[in-house]
Order: structure tokens, then sequence, then C-alpha cells
């Protein structure tokens, strides 16, 4: 296990500034639009890089170091792949809204159908049919959420490593075994980080963060022994709940102004903090340590011998996360009604 977090580790933090040359030498850039908070040309590919060191960690891993099966966990792998395969494609070709979206209901789809969905929610048996619709809903859900909120640096990488590291925990100390892989792809992570701290020298990408919020989806799916298996989706809520309240707030947002749900604006929980006076830096920081107080409150809640005292805590933190978006919300509006605002909220059409 140390072996294999420390190759994920290193291979990242050296395949990382190679994508980044290779960007360089053929102009593979971002591109620079109006709801951008960067300036200059920033390669996008840095989901390659993780999850290729993470991909050959993982061989290593399971060929000399765990009798583990994963044979019930293909669906996922397929499905991840699908997202990272053609959030590759979308990074070099910029492909339409509405196909992007199809290929995420796909790879929904093959986890949803697979033996893999939700069977229960805070110890009450789901119906087979409810379960995996809840399923396919909650996967499309979190990999627009991290795509989302990937627009600073540092923020849906270090957002993503820390939740992946609570879950790999908490995992283990369920006696699930696939924990260890979370960890070893938490390494992968870190090594990108080290390169997407601001100002950041290259991106995720759409491969990265649709694929991010995919693997983080999954994180319920898997069974938990004792009580954990009751909370485990209460649980996650409450850690992927900064990507899932702006993704919310946007579908909102949107729709008041009868815009297409696809279209782009600046107005996500980042872009706020910046326009109301944060440096990029602080706002990174600052949702980094709110996520980092979010797990260790996941992690508590786990840790409770009362089924009732873990969701009461669960749910004060959720009202808590709710409350900063609305206050933060109502502070942008004054701030622009004042017209003090750093951005201008540029809203887009689908593309």
């Amino acid at each position: 296990m140390i072996f294999s977090t420390a190759l994920a580790l290193l291979l990242s933090a050296l395949l990382t500034p190679i994508i980044i040359a290779l960007c360089k030498k053929f102009n593979w850039y971002d591109e620079v639009d109006p709801r951008k908070v960067h300036q200059g040309q920033i390669p996008r590919l840095g989901g390659v890089g993780i999850f290729t060191a993470f991909f050959i960690s993982l061989v290593v891993y399971l060929l000399f170091f765990s009798k583990t099966n994963l044979l019930y966990a293909l669906p996922v792998l397929a499905g991840a792949l699908i997202i990272f395969l053609f959030g590759i494609i979308d990074d070099f070709l910029n492909l339409r809204a509405k196909l992007k979206f199809l290929v995420q209901i796909i790879a929904a789809l093959v986890v949803s159908l697979s033996p893999l969905y939700f069977k229960s929610f805070l110890a009450f048996p789901l119906p087979q049919f409810f379960g995996r619709g809840i399923t396919f809903c909650w996967i499309l859900f979190l990999v627009n959420a991290y795509n989302l909120i990937d627009g600073l640096d540092l923020l849906c990488g270090g957002l993503s490593f820390i939740t992946l590291l609570t879950a790999g925990i908490f995992m283990l100390a369920g006696g699930q075994s696939i924990g260890n892989i979370y960890i070893i792809l938490c390494a992968a992570i870190f090594g990108f980080l080290i390169y997407n701290r601001p100002p950041a020298k290259i991106f995720l990408g759409d491969g990265g963060s649709q694929t991010l919020g995919f693997v983080i989806s999954m994180i319920p799916i898997f069974p938990l022994q004792g009580g954990m298996e009751h909370t485990k989706l209460l649980v996650t809520i409450l850690m992927v709940s900064i990507p899932v309240t702006d993704v919310i707030a946007a579908v909102l947002r949107r729709t008041r102004e009868h815009r297409g749900i696809f279209s782009a604006d600046r107005a996500h929980i980042h872009h706020k903090l910046v326009n109301i006076g944060f440096s990029k830096t602080a706002t990174a920081v600052c949702l980094l340590i709110i996520q980092i107080f979010i797990c260790l409150a996941a992690l508590s809640a786990l840790l409770m011998t009362r089924t009732k005292d873990a969701i009461i805590l669960l749910c004060v933190c959720l009202f808590l996360v709710w409350s900063f978006f609305i206050a933060l919300h109502y502070i942008n509006r004054i701030v622009n009604l004042h017209h003090t605002g750093h951005l201008a909220d540029a809203p887009q059409k689908e593309h």
C-alpha cells in the first residue's frame, strides 16, 4: 500500500511537467473566454497525468500487493473510462454540451443498471427501480458538479483530494478494501496539485474534473460494515455539499433568468468570493478549509455509536453550508448593487 501510494505520487509529479511541455509544444491550451478568471495560455490536460499515474500504480498494487477481487467493480471502471476518454476528446474539440451530457448518461447507466446501486437510505430499504433511478441521477449530478466547480486554481483538485482521502479512511474503517484504491488515487491527485497551485501551470480539464466527479459519486455505492452502512450516503452528501449546492444554485439561477441550464456565467461560488474582494488564492484556501471541517464532521458522524446523533450532526453541518451559500449570495448582490464588484457577470449561450 505504501509503495503503490508513493509510486502514484511520483509518477503523477513526473508526468505532469511532461504533459505541460507537450501542451506548450503543440499549443494545447485552455480557452480564454469572458467567464474564465485566469489569464494567459494554460494547458488543461492535468487529468491525463493523474489517471495515467493512478492506473499504473493500481495495476502494480493489484498484481504484486493485493489479492482483492475487483470484478464486481468493473461497471465502475467502465463508466469512469467512458467519462475520461470523452472528457479528453472534449478538451481538444470542445464538444457541444448536449453531446457531453449524452455521454454522461451512458456512463451513469452502465453503473446504475449493474448490481452497484443504492439499495437503502438511513437503514430503510429502497425499491430496486427507485434505487437505480437515484443512483443514475446522483452520478450525473456529481459529474457536472465537479466539472462546474473547476474554475479556479487548486479548487477542484483540492476538494477532490480531501474528499477522497476522507472516503478512503472511512471505507477502510468500514471493512471495504476499495478504500486502498481511493488513497492511491489521492496520491496521484497530490502530484498534480504541485503544479496546479496558484498560479497554475496546468488545469484538470474536463477529462480530469468529470472523472473525479464520477469517482467521488461511487463512494456510497460500495457496502460498508455496521452502522456506517446506514449513514454513508448522508455522509457523502455532506462531503460533496460545496460543489453540489453550487450546481443546484446554478440551475436555479439560469432557470430564473430564462437561460439554458448548460449556459455559462460568472456567478459560481468561487466567482462570488473573487467578486467581493477575495484574491483567487484566498478564495481557494477558504473553500478548502471549509471542506476540511466538513470532512472532519463526516468522520465524526461515522464514529458515533448512535445513528440518530450522527444524522443530527450531518444535518446541522449541511444547514451551515447552505447558510454560507445564502449569505454569500446576498453579500455578492450588495457588492454588485454598489457597482464595486471585481468580476462582471458574463452569461453565455450553450455551445
